[in-house]
C-alpha cells in the first residue's frame, strides 16, 4: 500500500469540521489533521515531517498517543500539545491546512476544489525549512 501526503490550503471561510469529515470519508483508514495555516506554505516542508510521524507511528516512538497529534507536535516544533495547539492549532473562522496521509489512489481521486481548498504546491526545501524538519526530528531525542 503506497501512503501519500496531501497539504491542501483552505479560506477561512470554509467549515474545518465538514472539510475534515469529509475527507476522513473520501479517503479510510488515513490520518487528517487540520492546523492554522500561517507560515506553512510548502507542500515539501508538511510531506518530509508527516513522514517522520508515518516512521515513527511504525516503530511505536510517537511523541504522542495519535499520529494527529504527534504531527501536530512536530510541526509545531514541540513535546508540548498545549504549546502546539496553542502555536497551530486550527480555529473556526480562519485559514487552515489540512494534511492528509492516505492511500495514494484514494487520494489522487479527490478534487479539493469543490470542497473549496486549493493543494500546496512542493517546493524545494529552504535553509529555514530544512532545519524545521532536523528540528522535528530531534523531538524524539528530547522525548527520551
Amino acid at each position: 500500500m503506497e501512503l501519500r501526503v496531501v497539504s491542501v490550503a483552505f479560506k477561512g471561510e470554509a467549515d474545518l469540521e465538514q472539510v475534515k469529515r469529509t475527507a476522513a470519508a473520501k479517503v479510510p483508514n488515513s490520518m487528517v489533521q487540520a492546523v492554522r495555516a500561517g507560515g506553512i506554505t510548502n507542500g515539501a516542508l508538511v510531506e518530509m515531517i508527516a513522514a517522520q510521524t508515518i516512521r515513527a507511528d511504525g516503530t511505536t516512538n510517537l511523541l504522542a498517543r495519535k499520529p494527529e497529534v504527534d504531527l501536530l507536535l512536530r510541526l509545531a516544533g514541540t513535546t508540548q500539545i498545549s504549546r502546539a495547539i496553542e502555536q497551530l492549532g486550527a480555529r473556526k473562522g480562519e485559514p487552515f491546512l489540512l494534511v492528509i496521509v492516505g492511500r495514494a489512489k484514494k487520494l489522487d481521486s479527490l478534487s479539493w476544489g469543490e470542497l473549496g481548498g486549493v493543494e500546496l504546491e512542493k517546493r524545494d526545501l529552504t535553509a529555514a525549512e530544512l532545519e524545521r524538519i532536523e528540528a522535528a526530528a530531534l523531538l524524539n531525542v528530547a522525548k527520551a
